[in-house]
């Protein structure tokens, strides 16, 4: 039975330390008057609290000054007109201050930010002012002393790792955050795929730890599926989203730990959970072993538009089994039997009313005939087909125009996986550095929550302005070019 407290007290015995530094930006003082306005540059992407100082010019002021200060992740955020913005998500997420200030003094902004550029404009001032001494401090728990430069020679492998690990350092704060601009919180797709890329970069495994905790002591919805996010400030909070593949998810991210860590308390901890997980996704099969239609939103797989998802979130439920199964058999549980039997069997059931033997791809009516790169993806990582079949289907629908493709880098991860699971590893690290390395051509500090080449305006929000160009889910590429040795 799960103990909230319980989880939530070895949460907190897991609290990461934060580590602290100041940035100066370029430049050192500004002059101004009403209307003048200038811009400030970091140098690169940090998350942390903003300073400055301001005094008279030449005359004591004798009415407040107004300033509107403006952060960017990039300059097109910088040059966007905020007022513009039809809110999808909270237009309070758009990171723009207007503060007025009655003396001469420093001022420390009591708001986190997530940039590189700010922009201050003199929105009203009697008398001339000076505006100085500023600073930036930055905040991460990624101990970056002990990252270690990947070994490649590959030359735009090793441009694409540095911002990988930069994205993943921004996204580590008293948690793994999904992205340091907006949202702020721990999601369990992101989790997955930042201790993954963790574990082969700051080796923080306090943080993966307290993560785990943090969902372990979530609600469950009337399905018995965790909750998809939580949140810890000011206080915890469990998120009401329950999304089927986010929890099963949860159960891999457990498996992962165990794999890298070897720690079986937390396995201990956590296994009923696991197991309640995968027997609530059961429980919505049908009687040939095929997921079934629920109310509401309950599947995410990827932000592609109009995607069908069902064949997809059938994959995930067939790698979270056999992911399961071998965690069961490495600890010598002998239950691992009987989830590997039910994987048998559900394998063969998705082969036999999923897949489309004219087509020689995972077409049905289930998802109303699409075609997607999701569903053959999620189905080779299931295990369903494989070897030669599995290959000339993926780099087929890698390539055709007719499939419907992914959009995030977080669907963009598990299409890399199935490439390399398929040991198409020059097909792998081509599609890497095709999509990671196009966002580096548009002058990426960081890796974006979305990003389609010939689209770069697209939105999942329907406004590109709201997008985080800091997510977490971003920064597998380091993940990959250190476990391959690329």
């Amino acid at each position: 039975m799960k103990d909230k407290k319980l989880f939530l007290s070895k949460a907190q015995k897991n609290f990461p330390e934060l580590y602290y530094r100041d940035i100066k930006p370029d430049v050192t003082e500004f002059f101004a008057s009403t209307g003048d306005s200038f811009l400030l540059d970091l140098g690169e992407h940090a998350v942390g609290h903003f300073s400055f100082a301001f005094d008279n010019a030449d005359d004591f002021i004798d009415a407040p000054i107004r300033l509107i200060i403006k952060f960017g992740e990039d300059m097109r955020e910088i040059e966007d007109d905020f007022s513009a913005y039809e809110e999808g998500l909270s237009k309070t997420w758009l990171q723009e201050e207007i503060i007025n200030l009655d003396f001469p003094q420093k001022t420390t902004m009591p708001r986190r930010y997530a940039c590189r550029y700010i922009k201050i404009t003199v929105d009203k001032t009697n008398k001339p002012v000076r505006l100085f001494d500023f600073c930036f401090r930055a905040s991460t728990s990624a101990d970056v002393s002990v990252l270690e430069p990947a070994k490649t020679a590959d030359a735009l492998l090793n441009k694409i790792d540095i911002v990988a690990t930069n994205t993943l350092k921004e996204c580590m704060q008293t948690f793994f955050e999904d992205g340091p601009k907006r949202d702020r919180r721990l999601w369990t797709g992101d989790l997955r795929l930042e201790a993954l890329t963790n574990y082969y970069t700051f080796k923080n495994l306090e943080i993966t730890k307290r993560c785990l905790y943090l969902f372990a002591a979530g609600n469950c919805d009337k399905l018995g599926f965790l909750p998809s996010y939580v949140y810890e400030t000011p206080y915890y909070f469990s998120g009401s989203a329950h999304i089927a593949d986010y929890a099963l998810l949860f159960v891999v991210s457990v498996c992962d730990y165990y794999e890298h860590t070897g720690d079986t308390a937390v396995i201990n901890d956590l296994m009923q959970i696991c197991k309640s997980q995968l027997e609530s996704f059961r429980k919505i099969l049908d009687e040939n072993l095929i997921v079934t239609h629920q109310e509401g939103w309950f599947a995410f797989i990827d932000w592609c538009p109009e995607l069908e998802k069902l064949t997809a979130l059938q994959g995930v439920y067939l790698y979270t089994l056999e992911r399961f199964s071998e965690l069961l058999k490495a600890i010598g549980d002998e239950e691992h039997k009987k989830y590997s039997l039910h994987l048998s069997e559900v394998r063969h059931a998705c082969k036999k009313h999923l897949y489309d033997e004219k087509a020689n791809a995972f077409i049905n009516k289930l998802d109303n005939g699409q075609f997607s790169v999701h569903s053959q993806v999620w189905m080779i990582l299931g295990g369903v087909i494989n070897g030669r079949e599995a290959e000339e289907l993926l780099v087929s629908c890698l390539d055709s125009k007719d499939a419907k493709q992914s959009v995030t880098p977080y669907m963009r991860h598990y299409v890399t996986e199935a490439l390399f699971k398929l040991n198409l590893k020059d097909e792998a690290v081509q599609y890497l550095k095709k999509f990671w390395g196009g966002m580096l051509e548009q002058g990426a500090d960081t890796f974006w929550e979305a990003y389609i080449p010939e689209n770069l305006d697209f939105s999942p929000y329907d406004n590109r302005v709201i997008n985080s160009l800091c997510h977490a889910w971003s920064c597998t590429p380091s993940y990959f070019i250190r476990k391959y040795g690329l």
